[in-house]
């Protein structure tokens, strides 16, 4: 299955072997971890174990932090 992700303003087209995707597959795809940044579907911040299909329009978003701690 091929997937359309758009990341840092760039358009990607990911490869799974799989007929079922999940957005933790497409950050594992692309060697980010949740814990730096978060998938969007459709408009929406979904869950890592959200279901991502062909049809979606899917961004990725690295999630940015600072200040004092």
């Amino acid at each position: 299955m091929e997937i359309k992700v758009r990341y840092r303003g760039e358009d990607k087209v990911l490869t799974f072997e799989k007929d079922k995707v999940k957005a933790k597959d497409i950050l594992k795809a692309l060697g980010l971890s949740k814990d730096y940044a978060f998938v969007v579907k459709n408009g929406e911040i979904v869950e890592e174990n959200e279901p991502i299909t062909q049809n979606d329009e899917v961004r990725v978003v690295n999630a940015i932090s600072g200040g004092l701690l």
